[in-house]
């Protein structure tokens, strides 16, 4: 999958995602790839266009239990726990070390998969899931 095709996937499923809620339930995401001992930016929606950059290492840190970026398979996901405020909430194998990173920046990830309204968004996650198995970013 081409990166523009990813991003409007993404956004695709964010909006759905939402509506159960009213709200949505990730105001930012980013699609990075593995760049040497780090991450290159290859998109990034949300409320820090401007920011975003200076805390991203900071904001990775919220990852350190369930990123482990020397065994990436596709299709892998998690959730953490540690994602307050910039910290990441989830993050998503989306194609070779390409990785889709989500976060609400008002709410925990506890906030987030406490609220019933969770399990009808989850879907749309899943869906997302499924499809970048079966048409990696690349």
């Amino acid at each position: 999958m081409e990166r523009p095709t990813a991003h409007a996937q993404i956004e695709n499923t964010l909006a759905k995602m939402a509506e159960p809620f009213g709200e949505p339930v990730f105001d930012e995401w980013f699609l990075v790839a593995k760049a040497g001992p780090g991450w290159e930016v290859l998109s990034y929606e949300g409320p820090r266009p401007d920011e975003y950059q200076a805390a991203f290492t900071k904001d990775m840190a919220s990852l350190r239990n369930t990123l482990k970026p020397g065994r990436l398979e596709l299709g892998d996901f998690a959730f953490s726990h540690e994602g307050v405020g910039s910290g990441f909430d989830a993050h998503m194998v989306a194609g070779p070390e390409v990785l889709v990173l989500f976060n609400n920046t008002g709410k925990s990830t506890g906030d987030i998969t406490g609220d019933p309204r969770w399990k009808i968004s989850q879907i749309h996650f899943n869906e997302l899931l499924e499809t970048f198995l079966s048409d990696p970013v690349l």
